[in-house]
């Protein structure tokens, strides 16, 4: 069977309105994967930056799956959270890339976006706080639904990671 292991790391964020930043990340794939170990997603710890400084959060990535087919590759998908002055958590953005197919190590700068919301929202937001967020994580990696949607562009999450892929070509499993 052929093999897929992906280490790294969410090394950080920056360009973010809100200061005070953590990162929930998720890797999803399609029906051709199996897990075989490792977290497929998890949350950072907070980071409270000086102004004008990058979060940094340094959170560890380690997954390995077998697979029949390249089809479902996988794709990391990150929201990137703040907490105010109140202690109330505020999405600061939603952000989505490929995990690179080719084996080595890659430097990836996932570009994040956030809903802006009705007119009414968007007062709302400026005068009690909260901003809106999706109610269905499945539109993050969706271009299909993603294209209706009003949204504002937030910051970037920067990422570390290792491809190592074991007989792929062996197995037959080709692009």
């Amino acid at each position: 069977m052929a093999e897929l292991h992906v280490v790294g790391q969410v090394l950080g964020g920056s360009g973010f309105q809100l200061d005070n930043l953590f990162c929930k990340w998720f890797i999803e794939t399609g029906s051709n994967f199996r897990l075989l170990q490792g977290l497929t997603g998890g949350q950072t710890h907070c980071d409270y930056p000086n102004a004008d400084e990058a979060a940094v959060w340094g959170h560890p990535i380690d997954v390995h799956w077998t697979l029949k087919g390249i089809d479902g590759w996988p794709r990391l998908q990150v929201e990137v959270w703040g907490v105010d002055q109140f202690g109330r958590c505020e999405l600061a953005g939603y952000g989505c890339c490929i995990v690179p197919t080719s084996p080595g190590a890659h430097q990836l700068t996932v570009h994040t976006w956030r809903p802006c919301g009705t007119m009414h929202e968007q007062i709302t937001s400026f005068f009690l706080g909260g901003v809106p967020t999706l109610k269905h994580r499945e539109v993050i990696s969706s271009p299909v639904d993603r294209f209706r949607l009003h949204t504002e562009s937030s910051g970037e999450v920067h990422v570390r990671v290792c491809v190592v892929s074991k007989d792929l070509y062996r197995y037959g499993v080709t692009a």
